[in-house]
């Protein structure tokens, strides 16, 4: 009976402290990005935000300029449900659109007989997206989860990653994150403000 007790008492201490750590869609975070696809390692600002519009609706989006002999920029604007599995789990799954581009710096060099030679330029595609993952309340002060994407269009991709935030203060969470696009790696580190 005492250990039954006592077994009680701790488990009640274990959850009390958990069912507070309820999962917010309401944030912006910003850090620094790095995808390091064959031949090029792009580095540059990540920045992501989300918009609890409802208990389950929320809009989210974000924006990544990446630049290394070339330039990288992507956003995404679109909607997203959460399904709560209970107070610390939730699935999610949306819809957005997503836009890439490409841009070549531009070069200029003399060749013998051509004279002056340039190339350069850029090259885009706004497509559609859809995103899915879980996220998961380990305790007050983290929280873990995956997210899969699949983007169509001309610069179609399959995307993983994982994520963990660490509790800094009440509203601002350190954010570090692993991300995986067509078998190319990549990286997050940054900072979540939730509001």
């Amino acid at each position: 009976m005492k250990t039954a007790l006592r077994n009680l008492a701790l488990t009640s201490l274990l959850v009390s402290g958990v069912a507070n750590a309820e999962l917010n869609y309401s944030y912006v975070e910003g850090g620094l990005g790095v995808l390091s696809p064959s031949g090029q390692t792009y580095v540059g600002p990540d920045v992501r935000g989300s918009f609890a519009v409802t208990d389950d609706i929320f809009v989210y989006g974000g924006l990544r300029f990446l630049t290394d002999d070339t330039d990288y920029t992507n956003w995404h604007l679109g909607a997203g449900y959460r399904f709560a599995i209970d107070e610390q789990t939730d699935v999610w799954a949306g819809a957005n659109l997503e836009y890439q581009e490409f841009k070549v710096k531009k070069e200029c060099e003399t060749i013998p007989f051509f004279g002056k030679q340039c190339w350069g330029g850029s090259i885009d595609d706004t497509a559609i997206a859809i995103r899915g993952g879980v996220r998961h309340q380990l305790n007050q002060d983290i929280e873990v989860g995956g997210t899969a994407r699949l983007v169509t269009g001309d610069f179609d991709y399959f995307g993983i990653n994982g994520h963990v935030r660490y509790k800094l203060m009440d509203n601002l969470s350190a954010k570090g994150e692993l991300d995986i696009q067509d078998g190319d790696l990549g990286i997050f580190a940054g900072v979540t403000y939730f509001f």
